[in-house]
């Protein structure tokens, strides 16, 4: 089982999409185990009288399936001095302050990203981590390919062809 934090763009892509009948966060959550912070819940929370997939990721949380943890961010800390957003800055603290208990960092926000890979937080993007739980036996090929599919409207092209391509392959390392 693959424990990660994840961040609001991570959460809300697994949340919009669904494919073999249900929703990717249900594939997700029977090989990994997602921890939010509460920023990200907040961020979830206002939303979901007005978005399903927010609705979804609520009753997630109410049912403890999604994990919600505080996480003190010390007044004018470093992440401050970022255009992050609540639930990024909040989603990197928590991994830092519990790195024992986490595998991967989940965002699907650019900045994120990239603060946190200075922040020396193994990060993954969601498509990422799809090819993880493939590598790791945890996920079939068909249904990782299937999930990629199902979200390719919340990336650029060429991230859910190279990541598809990734998953025939087995190989991260491929350009053709």
């Amino acid at each position: 089982m693959l424990r990660a934090v994840f961040d609001s763009s991570a959460l809300i892509t697994c949340c919009q999409a669904a494919t073999s009948g249900k929703p990717v966060i249900e594939h997700v959550l029977a090989v990994c185990t997602v921890t939010i912070p509460i920023a990200v819940r907040n961020e979830v929370l206002v939303m979901s009288h007005q978005y399903a997939d927010a609705r979804l990721a609520s009753d997630l949380m109410t049912a403890e399936s999604i994990r919600v943890e505080k996480v003190a961010l010390p007044p004018g800390n470093i992440l401050d001095h970022y255009r992050l957003g609540a639930g990024e800055k909040e989603a990197i603290a928590l991994y830092l302050d519990k790195s024992d208990q986490f595998g991967f960092l989940v965002t699907d926000d650019r900045l994120a990203y990239v603060v946190s890979n200075r922040c020396a937080i193994p990060t993954s993007l969601f498509l990422d981590l799809l090819i993880e739980m493939v590598e790791r036996g945890l996920m079939a090929v068909d249904l990782a390919q299937e999930i990629a599919e199902a979200v390719q409207l919340r990336y650029a092209a060429g991230f859910v062809h190279h990541t598809l391509k990734m998953i025939e392959r087995g190989d991260r390392k491929c350009l053709a």
